[in-house]
């Protein structure tokens, strides 16, 4: 299993100290951390750094972990745009993105910050996907959409990879599973329980194989929230009354207990275990965590990580 972190975490009302992007790519690479992952939000109740600043500062301290968009927010932006910030970050890291799509809609301030009407999103994600594809493997690229259209268009620089970046579909929901298997390279869940992502997993390889596309090329990532403390009803309790604060809703805690890899470090290798037998080969922690313990947290996930792979080899 390839373990990935959060780099660009939100905060509660806040946002992290500027040296701490630089420190956890730093540590991320230290650690063996596989992939380091950055969000997206324009008008959000949490503030969080542009994904693009964000991935570029990991770039730009590390060499060999991914760098993970998890995930663009596509309806926001003309699929040039998404285009050009893609290539430009494969190329500078030397082909390491994974770019992470999805449609948003958990912060109306987004679409109206970006004039975008919300009830469209879904839309403009299926049309977009299809459009951006075609900017990062033709040169020039044409399309003609409803939302977008364009001729004669070439983006510089490209990507090292003939095929682009891989485009990973987030989201839980029935439209996003058809997304992933239809228009993505694979999916990018989060909040899911392991029963549910193999699931998943079979859904959208039944809606790649009924568009005519290879079930077997597609990659997933598991995005988790995650906390570990010898106290596992300590780690629990911080753990939900974080991700409270932090989404401004009530955790409750079957949410932590079903959801999330939380608790002692051996309750959190067993639910690594159990993602694992569900088919995660991929998954990212996000620290449910408060600045002061996020560094700690990052380097005790790798732990508890890396005692599932070990037992695995």
């Amino acid at each position: 299993m390839l373990i990935g972190i959060q780099g660009s975490g939100q905060l509660p009302g806040r946002l992290p100290d500027a040296g701490r992007y630089r420190a956890v790519a730093e540590l991320a690479e230290e650690l063996g951390y596989d992939s380091i992952w950055a969000g997206e939000h324009l008008s959000f109740h949490n503030p969080i750094l542009d994904l693009g600043v964000a991935l570029a500062t990991f770039a730009a301290v590390t060499e060999r972990v991914l760098l993970g968009a998890g995930v663009v927010l596509l309806p926001l932006r003309h699929p040039s745009l998404v285009a050009k910030q893609a290539a430009s970050l494969d190329y500078v890291s030397g082909g390491r993105l994974l770019l992470g799509l999805g449609v948003g809609g958990e912060g109306p301030g987004d679409f109206e910050a970006a004039g975008v009407p919300i009830r469209e999103r879904g839309a403009r994600a299926d049309e977009g996907i299809v459009a951006l594809r075609t900017l990062l493997t033709e040169r020039p690229a044409a399309f003609h959409g409803r939302f977008s259209a364009f001729a004669d268009v070439s983006i510089e620089p490209r990507s090292p990879r003939p095929a682009g970046p891989p485009l990973l579909v987030g989201g839980r929901s029935e439209a996003a599973v058809r997304r992933a298997g239809r228009l993505g390279d694979g999916w990018l869940p989060y909040m899911v329980s392991p029963r549910r992502f193999a699931d998943g997993v079979a859904a959208v390889r039944e809606h790649a194989a009924a568009a005519g596309r290879d079930p077997d090329g597609l990659r997933h990532v598991l995005v988790a929230f995650a906390h570990v403390d010898e106290d596992g009803e300590r780690a629990r309790e911080r753990a939900r009354a974080h991700l409270s604060e932090r989404y401004g809703m009530a955790f409750e805690r079957h949410h932590i207990e079903r959801l999330c890899v939380v608790g002692s470090p051996d309750e959190c290798v067993a639910r690594l275990r159990e993602y694992a037998e569900a088919g995660v080969r991929h998954l990212s922690f996000n620290p449910a965590v408060d600045e002061a313990g996020f560094l700690d947290q990052v380097a005790r996930l790798h732990e508890v990580a890396s005692a599932v792979q070990e037992a695995t080899v």
